[in-house]
């Protein structure tokens, strides 16, 4: 059988070929190397909403997925015992008030009489020294300037009692008032209702859930790295977005966390490849302006492999 020779020209032009190709083949891996590609769920912060207070819900001003603003009422608690009892404490903290003038009348005018018993003991004390009156008449008022000082204690004491009365019923009207505030339930900070756990007209325990919310103006997710990746992946690295099955659709996001522990890959994200990798989770968060990612949505997050 003849034996095809191939001229130098085409050797050489097939060498040159393979080169190219292997050449590209290198540039692709490289490039894909240079990223990290991790898979996510978007998830929120959620605050749960709960009653300070119990009593039967009046009025509802909000429907699950309603927009709220930062302190917009979103229940209120019917309050009319409340009120009833506020009166109470107005009317008693108003009848110890003049207890306390009266007692403090009182006290001046015993003051007073101390004080001219005072004055006609000692006068009478220099008149015994001279004779001029007997000891009869100085132990008497010495009796009169005890019983003075005896009752001066006794309204003191009678005066205390109206004070410490005063301040208790005092403290109740604010346990009062702030019940009263209580009743009204408003929005810690404004962001949109998830859930809603509350009907008009029942009767709610202090405790008791009233609604989720969420600002969704700022999402975010985990992804899990590698060992061998973590070194690749800084705090405060933006990274890249994209919502499955919105190809065309990408998102900015920074990594704002990165964990100091790694645990096991989530069974969430278990793959056969990962299943027994130790993982270090970094969250990543996305403002979400526009409104495109929703909390559950998957998405891809594409890192930047930084030295």
């Amino acid at each position: 059988m003849p034996i095809l020779k191939l001229d130098p020209g085409v050797r050489y032009f097939k060498k040159l070929i393979l080169f190219f190709l292997l050449f590209v083949i290198c540039s692709c891996s490289e490039e894909k190397s240079a990223h990290m590609t991790f898979s996510g769920i978007m998830d929120a912060d959620i605050t749960r909403v709960s009653s300070q207070t119990h009593g039967i819900i009046k009025e509802l001003k909000f429907e699950e997925g309603t927009e709220v603003l930062e302190g917009q009422v979103l229940a209120g608690i019917e309050t009319e015992s409340l009120g009833y009892q506020l009166d109470q404490n107005r009317s008693a903290i108003e009848e110890l008030g003049n207890q306390y003038k009266a007692t403090l009348s009182q006290l001046e005018t015993a003051k007073i009489e101390k004080e001219n018993i005072g004055i006609k003991y000692n006068r009478f004390s220099a008149l015994l020294q001279s004779k001029a009156t007997s000891q009869q008449n100085v132990d008497d008022l010495k009796t009169q300037l005890d019983a003075a000082n005896e009752r001066i204690k006794s309204i003191q004491s009678s005066m205390d009692v109206v004070i410490s009365k005063r301040k208790q019923v005092e403290s109740g009207a604010k346990l009062i008032k702030k019940q009263v505030n209580d009743a009204t339930i408003t929005s810690p900070f404004s962001g949109r209702v998830l859930v809603r756990y509350i009907e008009k007209g029942e009767l709610l325990a202090a405790g008791s859930p009233v609604c989720d919310i969420a600002d969704l103006s700022m999402l975010w997710t985990k992804i899990y790295i590698e060992e061998k990746n973590l070194p690749f992946i800084k705090l405060g690295q933006n990274v890249m977005i994209k919502i499955d099955g919105l190809d065309d659709k990408t998102l900015e996001g920074r990594v704002s966390w990165i964990s100091d522990k790694s645990e096991f890959t989530p069974k969430t994200i278990l793959t056969e490849e990962t299943k027994a990798s130790l993982v270090f989770s970094a969250k990543i968060i996305v403002p979400n302006n526009n409104g495109i990612l929703k909390i559950g949505m998957p998405v891809s997050v594409i890192v930047q492999r930084q030295l």
